[in-house]
C-alpha cells in the first residue's frame, strides 16, 4: 500500500523527520517506531536524519555509494560474480598449478558458481548465499563433499576480495560439517592373499607392487620397466649392470599427492622380491608399464591418467580389485562402504613393514619420516629407503 503523502510543512525535511512546533524541537522516527528528539538546530537535524535513513533505511535512500554500485562499482563489485569467474579461475589455476584431476573438479564447480551467482552483485554476497548454494547443489552430499564445496567458494571469494570485488569472505564464516571417523575396515594379510590368489596376472602384479612399495594406485599404475634417469612426475626402474649385495637396481617413485614436498621423491632398492614381481609381469603384450593389460577396443583412451593403451587407469584398478573382492566374498558381511579397497594395501604394507621393525614413513612418502638418506639426482632430492621385503609366497 502506498505511503501517505507528507504534510506540506514537512516536505522540505528528510523522510521520518518532523518539527514539533510546541517544543521547538526536531523529532526523528526510528525504524523501531520510537521517536527520538534530535534538537532545535535545523541543519544538524537534517544531517542526522539523512545519515540515519541512509544506513537504516537503505531501500528508501539514494546515496552516492548506491549509485556507484548500481552502475557496476569502481572495481566491478556491483556486477554479478558470474561476470568475473573466468578471470578469477585463470588466476587461481596459474597461481596454484593444481593437478589435472583437481583442475577438472574446480572447473565443474566454477560452472555451478557462475550459474548460481549470475545476478548477485559481488558486494552483496553473504553467508546466506553460501548456505543457499550448498543446499541447492549439494544438499544430499556427504559432509566431506559439502566441506570441499565450501572450501572452493572460500577460494573463489578470497581472490574476489583480493581484487576489491568483495568486502569480506562470507565462506570463512560457514561452519564446516563434522566428518565421521573412517568407516572402512583394514585389509588383513589373509584377505590380501585370498584376493591375490584369484586375481588376473596384471591385478596380482599391481597388488604385489603396492604391498612392496607402500604406494597408492596412481603410482603403482605409473611404474615403468625402465627409465633412463629419475625425474619429476615419473615412476620407474633404473637397473644395475650387475647386482650388488642382492640389489638389482632402484625403483624411483614420485608420489603425486604430495608432489611438491621433498619427501615425495622416493628411491626404493630393487631386491629379489621386487625383481620377481617385475619379471613375472612380463608377457607377450608390448608395454612400457609393469602393470598392464590389453584392453577391449576403445575402452582405455589416452588421457591425463593413461599415457599408453596398455596402461591400467587408476580408477579401473580400484574397480577391478573391489569387484574381485566381492566376487570371492572377502568381507561380504560388511556394508559396501566398509569393505577394504585397493588403497588399503598401502596401510597393510605399512603395518607389515613396521612389524619387521622398519619405519614405513619414508617409503610411503610421508614428510615426517625419520632416519632417511637424501641424495641429489638432476637437482632433485630423492629419499633413499632401506632395502626391505614382505614375503608373500
Amino acid at each position: 500500500m502506498a505511503s501517505r503523502p507528507r504534510n506540506r510543512q514537512y516536505r522540505h525535511l528528510p523522510d521520518f523527520l518532523y518539527f514539533d512546533k510546541d517544543r521547538k524541537r526536531y523529532v526523528l522516527t526510528l525504524i523501531s517506531g520510537k521517536r527520538k528528539t534530535i534538537g532545535s538546530d535545523r541543519a544538524y537535524a537534517i544531517a542526522v536524519a539523512k545519515e540515519y535513513n541512509l544506513r537504516m533505511r537503505p531501500e528508501t535512500s539514494i546515496s552516492l555509494e548506491s549509485l556507484i554500485i548500481e552502475s557496476g562499482g569502481i572495481n566491478g563489485e556491483g556486477a554479478p560474480l558470474s561476470d568475473h569467474i573466468d578471470r578469477l579461475m585463470e588466476r587461481i589455476i596459474n597461481d596454484e598449478n593444481p593437478a589435472k584431476s583437481t583442475q577438472s573438479n574446480w572447473e565443474n564447480d566454477a560452472i555451478r558458481v557462475k550459474e548460481f551467482f549470475n545476478n548477485i552483485p559481488c558486494c552483496d554476497i553473504t553467508l546466506e548465499h553460501v548456505n543457499d548454494y550448498i543446499n541447492h547443489y549439494h544438499a544430499e552430499s556427504s559432509p566431506n563433499v559439502q566441506n570441499r564445496k565450501v572450501l572452493f567458494l572460500k577460494k573463489i571469494f578470497s581472490y574476489a576480495v583480493d581484487e576489491s570485488l568483495m568486502y569480506d569472505n562470507p565462506a570463512n564464516r560457514k561452519k564446516m560439517r563434522r566428518i565421521e571417523g573412517k568407516q572402512r575396515r583394514r585389509l588383513t594379510f589373509d584377505d590380501f592373499i585370498k584376493i591375490r590368489s584369484s586375481a588376473d596376472q596384471w591385478l596380482k602384479t599391481a597388488m604385489d607392487l603396492a604391498l612392496q612399495t607402500a604406494q597408492a594406485r596412481l603410482e603403482v599404475s605409473r611404474i615403468k620397466y625402465s627409465i633412463k634417469v629419475p625425474k619429476e612426475g615419473v615412476c620407474g626402474c633404473i637397473w644395475l649392470d650387475n647386482p650388488v649385495n642382492g640389489i638389482y637396481g632402484t625403483l624411483y617413485i614420485h608420489r603425486q599427492k604430495v608432489k611438491d614436498k621433498e619427501a615425495s621423491h622416493v628411491a626404493i632398492p630393487i631386491g629379489a622380491e621386487l625383481k620377481r614381481i617385475i619379471d613375472e609381469s612380463r608377457d607377450s603384450i608390448a608395454s612400457p608399464y609393469v602393470v598392464h593389460r590389453l584392453p577391449k577396443k576403445y575402452s582405455n583412451p589416452i588421457s591425463s591418467m593413461v599415457k599408453h593403451p596398455t596402461q591400467v587407469a587408476p580408477d579401473y584398478l580400484s574397480r577391478a580389485f573391489s569387484a574381485l573382492r566381492d566376487r570371492i566374498g572377502v568381507k561380504s558381511e560388511l556394508p559396501l562402504e566398509q569393505r577394504p579397497t585397493f588403497h588399503e594395501i598401502r596401510a597393510l604394507s605399512a603395518y607389515l613393514f613396521k612389524q619387521q621393525g622398519i619405519d614405513p614413513q619414508a617409503r610411503m612418502a610421508h614428510s615426517d619420516a625419520k632416519s632417511t638418506k637424501i641424495y641429489t639426482q638432476n637437482h632433485v632430492d630423492w629419499v633413499s629407503v632401506p632395502h626391505a621385503e614382505i614375503k608373500v609366497s
